[in-house]
């Protein structure tokens, strides 16, 4: 699906580093690491949106559809979330199909700034799900939300991957209990400029190089 075979000091990119990695369908991976390591800065490199890098050493699968929820929901404000969603190609039946698997029916005519946080973060969601992505990228899902929300969305979000389960995510956090709710996987970036490493999951801690 996507192979990451980064060389940041070749490419003189100021955040990343050594990256080797692979994208499998159904991979669930959380992405950790401290505050500003660049953890947001991969991710955009794997949408396409970091030009810092050569397109060789980010190698996705022809036709790749990627779904990518922002730390930010940018959804359009003057637009209701039945048109933020038509204008991603969602037809009027399959919006309110979307807006019910979020957890937010009836909302549909609602704009985003008349949603709380949490609400307006399912329905970024819905967006993100309109493309049907092969790849759903998450950056920070849960910043900023109280502990029953998030504990609401961890069950959502795992519900919706567990619906679909060929389509693999890459979820960005600090939390290690997003990682135990969500993944089958977990890297972590490390040191200046950053490396990526795979922590193992089978409880020992230990750390392999990625891919």
């Amino acid at each position: 699906m996507l192979e990451l075979a980064i060389d940041g000091q070749a490419a003189g990119h100021p955040v990343l580093g050594t990256l080797h990695a692979r994208i499998a369908p159904g991979d669930r991976i959380c992405l950790l690491g401290s505050s500003g390591i660049g953890k947001t800065t991969l991710l955009n490199a794997i949408a396409g949106l970091d030009h810092g890098l050569p397109a060789t050493m980010i190698r996705r699968r022809p036709g790749l559809r990627i779904g990518y929820l922002f730390q930010e929901h940018r959804l359009l404000p003057w637009r209701t979330l039945r048109q933020n969603l038509a204008l991603v190609g969602a037809t009027p039946g399959r919006i309110e199909t979307l807006l019910a698997q979020v957890g937010l029916q009836g909302c549909a005519e609602r704009l985003p700034d008349q949603l709380s946080l949490g609400m307006a973060r399912r329905a970024a969601l819905a967006r993100c799900l309109a493309v049907e992505p092969e790849l759903l990228l998450l950056d920070e899902p849960f910043a900023s939300l109280d502990a029953p929300r998030v504990a609401e969305l961890r069950v959502l979000l795992a519900g919706l991957l567990d619906a679909r389960p060929e389509m693999a995510m890459l979820c960005v956090t600090h939390d290690p209990r997003d990682a135990e709710a969500l993944a089958n996987r977990r890297w972590q970036l490390l040191g200046t400029p950053a490396t990526l490493v795979e922590v193992a999951t089978g409880g020992t801690g230990a750390e392999r190089a990625a891919g």
